[in-house]
């Protein structure tokens, strides 16, 4: 019985195997509903050439919506042709028949964990896989000819050609850099043809493992990689679609990618690139990983709701009515901009914050330019927040020699300076910091908690996640200005701080809110983690001092968190008239305007170091 069992297994082919899944997937993981409206929408544009039902990269890009501007529809057409072959994502491109379209959009929005056992399968793998192209070694030089061939069977009734050549002509534009490609690989880049962990679980879902327990695999390997320029493209219309909703159409968000538009649209993506090919070179998939899994774990997020319109059939009503289709535009992502703050930055922070934490529900609390570059103004408006906040200060590199007394008189509270610049593109810089905890004044020791972050937005991407051997989370001192990562200054009140403590990992910025230094130390060993992206010379030791030139501060969190702020802050005016045991006599609007004047309470308080 076993071996005739083991027999039936090993007669199934890779077609039927992908069948028998692309079934499985429609009973466990869409509703009857959706596969009425998916099939509805397939087959309402579908082409068709001998009899068999596909779409073209045309009509892909026309239902998805995808804009001109970004020129991504030949990336995105490319990369739903490699997951129509789920499970065996080797083997594709494949043609975007009825099956291998719900196979695609099973792969983009998620479902095909529904038909893997948990904790198999590794999603930012498989974005990788889908996205990428091969480049073959000199070891399978010999069979490039023999895998061009391959892939271009995939044609059913012919129609496979414009989807092959889509991987073969892109691996094909390396040409002679396919040797530098490999000098630049680790070597958990280079896999093997038919290493498919995808594939294995999939199989063994099936209880079909049988199937792949005698296959030979081949000598030859290969690296993935992914073009520098395509990607930009990509998390260009990933920054756009983050926020979007299944039922809305992407001409939703028109004016992020409108002429005027597209430049800064364009800086945010080249700044995330850059975390995964600071020099321009092929990402692979080390780099890949690596950004992805620490600084950017919600960057393909988007790709669920847009690939979910094929669920939501505009032909079909139940109630008959087609008022049931018209949905009013969704409300600002942002009720007020901010200099810094704007639509491509919050989406910026979404792949790593997770935008329904984010969406409408930041409110400004702090603008240096608006409120006062002053730590009495920064402390009237931030403190008491109930809530998590997100500190942004943007500014331009200072020069190597100070040019102003102020800059002289910064650069002496800190030691020598022993790292080279970070990155260098504009000379500007943009970092951040996410607090979990309510803002209070140092005294002595910092405050924060495990759930603190730091981050670059600008010229690179990268989040420092905060680690458990040390507490020097946040500071904020009148006298000494607010850190992360760094130890608390010895603070005489009433005396400038003559010397600044910089952490392994830390942002800092001075009492004067005029300037600011991020410091990252290879040695590691301070609050936060340091940089672990390969080939970027993120890993190495570098220091960017700059000249501050916008500080903001957000809450999350709407009108409650306001109203118990604005409650705070009154219960706290009140208990500073009880101790002061101020007799003014009953007329209670008088008496503030009294207190306001003299400083000791209300929006005149003075600002600054004290």
């Amino acid at each position: 019985m076993g071996q005739s069992q083991s027999d039936e297994h090993q007669e199934l082919s890779q077609e039927e195997i992908t069948h028998l899944i692309t079934v499985r997937l429609q009973k466990r993981t869409f509703k009857d509903i959706e596969l009425y409206s998916f099939r509805d929408v397939f087959f309402s544009l579908a082409e068709h050439s001998d009899g068999v039902a596909f779409w073209s990269e045309d009509t892909l890009t026309r239902f998805l919506e995808l804009p001109d501007a970004l020129d991504v529809g030949a990336l995105i057409f490319h990369a739903s042709s490699v997951a129509a072959s789920f499970p065996f994502i080797s083997t594709g491109p494949s043609v975007l028949e009825w099956e291998g379209m719900l196979r695609v959009v099973s792969v983009f929005t998620g479902r095909y964990k529904g038909v893997l056992k948990k904790g198999v399968g590794d999603p930012i793998r498989l974005w990788f896989k889908v996205l990428s192209v091969y480049d073959r070694g000199r070891s399978g030089e010999e069979d490039a000819g023999g895998a061009k061939d391959t892939d271009g069977d995939t044609d059913a009734g012919g129609k496979g050609d414009a989807a092959s050549r889509t991987t073969v002509e892109s691996a094909g534009s390396a040409g002679a850099d396919t040797d530098d490609v490999f000098a630049i690989a680790d070597p958990e880049d280079l896999e093997d043809d038919d290493d498919d962990d995808l594939a294995l679980a999939a199989l063994d879902a099936l209880d079909e493992i049988e199937v792949f327990k005698h296959a030979e695999k081949p000598a030859v390997k290969y690296i993935q990689r992914l073009d520098p320029q395509d990607m930009v493209k990509l998390v260009m219309l990933l920054l756009v679609i983050a926020p979007l909703d299944p039922q809305h159409s992407l001409a939703t968000y028109v004016e992020r990618y409108s002429a005027d538009a597209l430049p800064d649209l364009k800086k945010t993506a080249e700044s995330i690139v850059r975390s995964m090919s600071p020099s321009g070179k092929p990402i692979l998939w080390t780099a890949f990983n690596k950004s992805v899994r620490k600084s950017l774990p919600h960057l393909f997020d988007g790709l669920k709701p847009l690939y979910e319109h094929f669920l939501f059939s505009k032909r079909l009503s139940i109630s008959g009515d087609k008022r049931a289709h018209i949905k009013l535009p969704p409300p600002p992502l942002l009720l007020n901009m901010g200099t810094i703050m704007t639509n491509n930055v919050l989406t910026q922070l979404s792949f790593f914050l997770n935008g329904e934490n984010l969406w409408r529900k930041l409110r400004r609390l702090y603008v240096g330019s608006i409120d006062g570059f002053a730590m009495g103004s920064f402390e009237q408006k931030v403190f008491k927040w109930r809530a998590p906040t997100i500190l942004l200060v943007s500014g331009s590199r200072m020069p190597a020699v100070p040019e102003t007394s102020r800059e002289k008189s910064f650069t002496e509270s800190l030691a020598p300076k022993r790292f080279p610049d970070g990155v260098e593109t504009d000379g500007s810089l943009k970092f951040g910091a996410y607090i979990d905890v309510p803002w209070k004044i140092s005294h002595k020791e910092c405050f924060g908690s495990h759930g603190t972050k730091i981050f670059q937005l600008h010229p690179f991407h990268e989040v420092f996640e905060s680690c458990h051997s040390h507490n020097e989370y946040a500071y904020y001192n009148k006298s000494a200005g607010i850190g992360f990562g760094a130890p608390l200054p010895r603070v005489k009140s009433g005396e400038p701080v003559l010397h600044m403590n910089l952490g392994a990992v830390s942002l800092i910025l001075d009492e004067s809110l005029e300037f600011g230094v991020f410091t990252h130390s290879s040695d590691g060993g301070g609050a936060f983690h340091t940089s672990d992206l390969p080939g970027s010379g993120r890993r190495d030791s570098w220091q960017d001092r700059f000249v501050i030139e916008e500080i903001e501060v957000w809450g999350l969190g709407g009108e409650a968190e306001a109203k118990e702020q604005a409650r705070q802050w009154a219960w706290d005016e009140a208990e500073a008239l009880r101790r002061r045991s101020v007799n003014l006599g009953n007329d209670l609007e008088a008496n503030r305007a009294l207190l306001e004047m003299a400083g000791i309470i209300g929006s005149n308080r003075s600002g600054g170091s004290i």
